[in-house]
Formats: C-alpha cells, sequence, structure tokens
C-alpha cells in the first residue's frame, strides 16, 4: 500500500479522501470525476445536463451502470447527501428552508482514479487562521429556543428534539482546504472522515459517527446519543465518563433514538434479524465521550441504494423521535438550512458494499465562508445551560484553525 505523501507526489492532491484513524478502515484517495450527478434545486443533473426524469430511478439507473462500468475499482461511486434532501423524500410535508442553486441536495461522482493509503500518514502543515464571525446564539436565545422545544415535547408531539445552529467562520488568507483538513485531522483523529473539494464548495468532515455500513447484504448503523467532555485531567476524566455510562437522562435520550433506528431498519431489513448491540456503550474521541450502541439486521433481496436512503435518511440521532414530527419542528425553529452539516457522506462499492458517515464535526465552504454546524437533543429534562455548553465544546476541534 502506498504512502499518501506519495500518492500526492505523484498525482497531486486528491478530490475526494475517504478518510479513519480508525486502524481497521480502508482509506481511499480519488482523483477526477468521469461524471457528476447532482440534485439542485433548478432540477437533476447529470453533469451539465437537465434530465427531466423520476429522481429515484435515474439515481439508481446511474448508480447502477456506474457500478457495472467500474468493476476493477475499488469505488464506483462517492458522495454526499444534504440534510434538506429530505424535502425530496418526505415530499408530503412543506418545508420552509431550501437550499438556493449553489449547493446541491445530493452530490455523487464517478471516480476516475482511486488509490487506497496508509492511516497515518499526513503531513504536518501550517495553515493562517480563520477568523469567528458569527458564533451560535447567545444563551439567552438558546434558553427560548429550548422552552419552545419543551412546550412541544409537553404537548406530546415529540419525545426528544435534535436543536442546531452553527458558527460562520471567514477565510481572508484563503487558505488551501486540503491542508485545513490535515491540520484538523491531526487533533481530531476522525473515524469517519470524508474530504471533498469542488470549485463551489468544499466539505471537511472529522465525523465520529457511522450512518450506515452495508457488506454482503447486512446492514449495520452506529447512532451517537449522550456527550462528556473529554478531560485531559485523568481523575474528572475519568468522574466523566463513569457520569455518562450512569446517566439515566443520556440513556433515556439514547434508547429512543436505537428504538427509531430499529424501526427504520425493519422497512428494509428481513423479519427478526434486527439486533442492538454493545447498547449504551462510552466510546472516547479527541474533545467528547460519546455514547454509542449498534444496530444491525440482514436487507431484504430487493433493497437499492435508494431505497435504502428513503427508509434511513436522515439519521435518527440528528433529528429527533419521533423523526417525521421533530423535522417539522426543526423546520420551524432553526435560522437556515443545514446543508451538509447531519447530512451524510461516504461511498458505494461495484458489489453494492456501502459506508457513509453522519456529517457532524463537518466544516463547509460554501462561496466566500466556512460554516461549522452544531446540535445536541433535547428531551424534558435538558439544562439549557449544559446543553449551550455542550454544543460549544463540540467545536473543540476548531481550535486549531482559530
Amino acid at each position: 500500500m502506498k504512502s499518501l505523501k506519495s500518492l500526492i507526489d505523484q498525482f497531486g492532491e486528491p478530490d475526494i479522501l475517504i478518510d479513519s484513524c480508525n486502524a481497521t478502515y480502508k482509506r481511499y484517495a480519488i482523483w477526477g470525476f468521469s461524471e457528476i450527478l447532482q440534485l439542485k434545486d433548478s432540477g437533476l443533473y447529470l453533469d451539465d445536463i437537465l434530465i427531466n426524469q423520476n429522481i429515484e430511478d435515474f439515481f439508481q439507473s446511474t448508480v447502477d451502470r456506474w457500478k457495472k462500468e467500474l468493476t476493477g475499482q475499488p469505488i464506483a461511486c462517492a458522495g454526499f447527501l444534504s440534510y434538506e434532501f429530505k424535502n425530496h423524500l418526505l415530499k408530503h410535508i412543506d418545508f420552509k428552508k431550501k437550499l438556493d442553486d449553489g449547493f446541491p441536495y445530493f452530490w455523487f461522482c464517478k471516480p476516475k482514479k482511486v488509490e487506497e493509503y496508509n492511516a497515518n500518514d499526513f503531513d504536518k502543515v501550517s495553515t493562517k487562521k480563520l477568523n469567528l464571525v458569527n458564533d451560535i446564539i447567545d444563551i439567552k436565545k438558546y434558553q427560548s429556543k429550548i422552552e419552545s422545544i419543551k412546550n412541544y415535547l409537553y404537548n406530546g408531539d415529540v419525545y426528544q428534539i435534535n436543536f442546531t445552529d452553527k458558527k460562520i467562520l471567514s477565510d481572508f488568507h484563503k487558505n488551501n482546504t486540503f491542508d485545513l483538513y490535515s491540520k484538523i485531522r491531526q487533533s481530531a483523529k476522525p473515524k469517519e472522515g470524508f474530504f471533498l473539494k469542488t470549485e463551489n464548495f468544499d466539505i471537511l468532515s472529522l465525523s465520529p459517527e457511522s450512518f450506515v455500513k452495508v457488506k454482503n447484504g447486512l446492514i449495520e448503523t452506529y447512532p451517537i446519543k449522550g456527550t462528556r467532555p473529554n478531560s485531559e485531567d485523568q481523575k474528572l476524566n475519568t468522574k466523566l465518563k463513569l457520569e455518562l455510562q450512569n446517566s439515566i437522562k443520556d440513556k433515556a435520550e439514547h434508547l429512543m433514538i436505537v428504538d427509531l433506528l430499529r424501526n427504520d431498519l425493519g422497512k428494509i431489513c428481513e423479519l427478526k434479524s434486527i439486533k442492538v448491540e454493545n447498547l449504551y456503550q462510552v466510546k472516547t474521541f479527541k474533545t467528547v465521550h460519546h455514547m454509542v450502541s449498534k444496530v444491525k439486521g440482514k436487507l431484504k433481496n430487493n433493497i437499492n441504494e435508494f431505497k435504502l436512503f428513503q427508509a434511513l435518511f436522515p439519521g435518527g440521532s440528528i433529528t429527533g423521535a419521533p423523526k417525521e414530527s421533530a423535522i417539522k419542528i426543526i423546520d420551524e425553529l432553526e435560522n437556515e438550512p443545514r446543508k451538509i452539516y447531519t447530512g451524510s457522506a461516504g461511498y458505494i462499492t461495484s458489489n453494492g458494499n456501502m459506508m457513509f458517515n453522519i456529517c457532524i464535526r463537518t466544516l463547509l465552504r460554501d462561496k466566500d465562508r466556512f460554516e461549522y454546524g452544531i446540535g445536541g437533543g433535547i428531551v424534558w429534562d435538558s439544562d439549557s445551560n449544559e446543553e449551550w455548553n455542550e454544543a460549544q465544546q463540540k467545536s473543540k476541534i476548531l481550535e486549531p484553525l482559530l
């Protein structure tokens, strides 16, 4: 296997990275796109050609064709779903927040060149500082949002809402976004990393969370719900981990999402094949501890990629429960479209295996600004101050850039 440095020396900086600091994961670099399929507000496009066909049918026929044409390559299709792709999956809901034509609802490519690379082979880079233009809403406005959510909870409309906001950053120095990704990677150590550079936008996803993995007809998802800071003080850190492990509130919040995902998988999996493993397991990441479980099942024979997305997207851990009710309330409460934040990025192989993350801990360059979304699950006994502080803790991975 070649080093990433030697591949960059040979081919230049990659356009896409499927990245991970997990030793058991494979990592791929991609150079060039033979074709690009994207859904924009103005319509469905294959390269620059407007396609006047059913979105589901054309998406699936295109992906199936790429899979046949790239049987000798490790990746047949790579790309992402924006959170707002839900607008096209849930057409019976009249969503207020839509994307302008500058950012797509989904974007997928047929890769030209794919190479596997070593895990820990990123050069140490120096970058110039980004500037924070707008922080998330202040604590008073945050408290008001939480009170609104609790009214919905009190009325029985939902059990949990994942409320999010975003930081806006500027880059007067026009940093190379591959260098920015490499810089954050040194400290963030992503498990489900994804980098994409295009002419109009770049995605730098240092995600710890898996949306879905499919291998040989078996499907797995790993919901994250429940967070504590990761402290450099070892005694305090042990206390924080135990606090999360024993938290009745966090376990209740987590179980809601596990049950939601069991229900979602039930739409596409064989009867009685769905199992939950490692319920409430606490895993440690660079800046936080998270509660993570594994939900798995065996796919029915007729399930293709689009049907899988229809059943599962967007992920339950970043919406709330029940999902549709939560999504409607999120559309009312949040100030802007989420775009890539809490969407999903990954790849599909020629034999139908898939790996997609949930795009949290994700920085988006869109036009002349950077966006970094932050959120958390709100339930009846959530404390506004604690939730606001937790949101700020989730932005700690940006510190090397600020």
